[in-house]
């Protein structure tokens, strides 16, 4: 992550403190959630955020959606680590 969005998201940090809590509020049940703040850029957790709300809001899951799961729903749902994630989205911009 660049250093400009490291230190936006310490701002945030600052400044909200709960209030990233209710921003992420999905994101933010997990464990990990301190971590995955303070190495995902704000516009990468609103992504995680809107793709959880999205996948616990649905009735049945298609097979087309099971062949391509995005890797934040593979992480809430602790089929891999917030290390793992972390690398993954350090090593592409698009996921």
């Amino acid at each position: 992550m660049k250093n400009r969005d490291r230190k936006e998201v310490s701002q945030l940090s600052r400044k909200e403190g709960v209030g990233l809590a209710e921003r992420w509020r999905l994101l933010s049940d997990c464990r990990d959630f301190p971590s995955l703040v303070q190495n995902a850029s704000p516009s990468l957790l609103d992504l995680f955020e809107m793709q959880v709300k999205e996948y616990l809001n649905m009735g049945e899951l298609s097979e087309r959606y099971l062949n391509e799961v995005p890797r934040s729903i593979c992480w809430y749902e602790g089929l891999i680590d917030t290390e793992m994630l972390l690398m993954e989205i350090g090593e592409c911009a698009v996921l």
